[in-house]
């Protein structure tokens, strides 16, 4: 979808991603609206340092948001449940606890995070094709080959919408 809110109103327990400059933000709708009357989302983030159940466009930022394509493993009642017993608990980090590590948890899926995954790998081929190709490799070689293909990797690892 183009805009910031979805056309349709997302159901309580939907996983919502925001597309932000070279990555994708993972938020799990709430059961409560905001003043506006759009949903809460709740989500793990760096601004926090944890999880927060905030006002859409606090999350949001204006940016593109869509409903991502996610199954759950467990009752979304028990979702929601898991979710807030993590405010102001879970500690945000950007490659062992991050919002789709958050979302995939709570969700009782395998917990894990495509775009780390992703970036990782691609970081480590645009490294070792620099060493492959370049005449003189240097350490800035190396880390804009990594930085180019990881955040290319990043990108590419996009969530898919929910049809």
């Amino acid at each position: 979808m183009s805009s910031s809110f979805p056309t349709t109103y997302p159901n309580p327990g939907d996983v919502v991603v925001t597309d932000f400059t070279g990555y994708q933000h993972w938020s799990l709708v709430s059961d409560k609206l905001c003043e506006q009357g759009k949903p809460l989302l709740i989500s793990a983030t760096k601004r926090n340092g944890t999880v927060r159940e905030e006002p859409w466009d606090t999350v949001t930022l204006g940016k593109e948001t869509y409903v991502a394509d996610v199954s759950y493993a467990r009752p979304i009642s028990e979702v929601l449940a898991m979710a807030r017993s993590q405010i102001g608990q879970w500690r945000y980090s950007l490659t062992s606890n991050n919002c789709e590590h958050f979302v995939k948890w709570v969700a009782g899926l395998e917990v894990s995070s495509k775009q780390v995954v992703s970036g990782v790998a691609g970081a480590l081929v645009g490294a070792t094709a620099v060493g492959l190709i370049a005449e003189k490799p240097t350490t800035a070689k190396f880390l804009g080959g990594a930085l180019l293909l990881g955040g290319l990797a990043v990108i590419a690892s996009k969530a898919s919408e929910k049809k």
